[in-house]
């Protein structure tokens, strides 16, 4: 097992203690110590009390207006089904969009059991007593259907909480059409005599050779790197 103490790297909070005891001597006294309460335990319990005071902020905030709108997508993770809740309301003059938490779905992914657990964690949020005017998911028939998808169950408790399709997800179209251009463009050129012909354009027009790679559905700089070259390239 590798050693922690002599670890290049001990992880984002054991370097932020190292480096607080080289400038504060009583923590440094406290964190020399044998138990000096810095197990995953007391890093997870520090997390879970930072999270409980920002909701608690949100929540005071909300309180102050009476209603907020709800922003809602689903992610798997592991082998889990995550529902992530963001709320978007006003602070002032101020339109803000906060990110409340994750609740796990894994157990059903209908419009009924997602919209209890919906329900269920704005309760224990104390958000249960403000009305909801909006409401954005993404395009699943789950979430926006009109009939029978969470937002026609939402507006049966909150009717007035209008459906907005979330802007991100409908930009997923265009940026497909660009992605795949850029995928075509490096199939093209991939070909040695295609790609010669372009190295050669590239030194009588005295440009920088830039090439296009295959796309990576994990790595987005592979994406930024081809959209760059193409555009220095025009």
């Amino acid at each position: 097992m590798m050693n922690l103490k002599l670890s290049s790297n001990k992880g984002n909070f054991k370097e932020t203690c190292d480096l607080l005891a080289k400038n504060c001597p009583e923590f440094e006294e406290k964190y020399s110590n044998l138990t000096n309460f810095t197990s995953h335990l007391i890093q997870d319990e520090l997390v879970n009390l930072s999270a409980e005071s920002i909701r608690s902020k949100i929540t005071k905030e909300i309180k102050c207006n009476k209603v907020f709108g709800i922003m809602i997508d689903e992610a798997r993770c592991f082998k889990e089904e995550q529902m992530s809740v963001c709320v978007r309301y006003t602070v002032g003059l101020n339109v803000v969009e906060r990110f409340l938490g994750f609740v796990d779905v894994s157990e059903n992914q209908n419009a009924d059991s997602l919209c209890a657990k919906i329900f269920e964690f704005l309760t224990e949020n104390q958000l249960d007593k403000y009305h909801i005017v909006a409401q954005s998911y993404d395009g699943a028939s789950v979430m926006s259907g009109k009939f029978n998808g969470v937002q026609s169950k939402v507006k049966n408790k909150f009717p007035y909480a209008i459906y907005t399709h979330c802007m991100a997800h409908r930009m997923n179209i265009e940026s497909r059409i660009v992605f795949n251009t850029i995928e075509s463009l490096y199939k093209h050129f991939s070909h040695p005599t295609k790609n010669k012909t372009l190295v050669t354009m590239h030194r009588k027009l005295g440009v920088k050779i830039s090439k296009i790679n295959s796309l990576s559905d994990t790595r987005w700089n592979c994406r930024w790197k081809n959209c760059e070259s193409v555009v220095y390239n025009y």
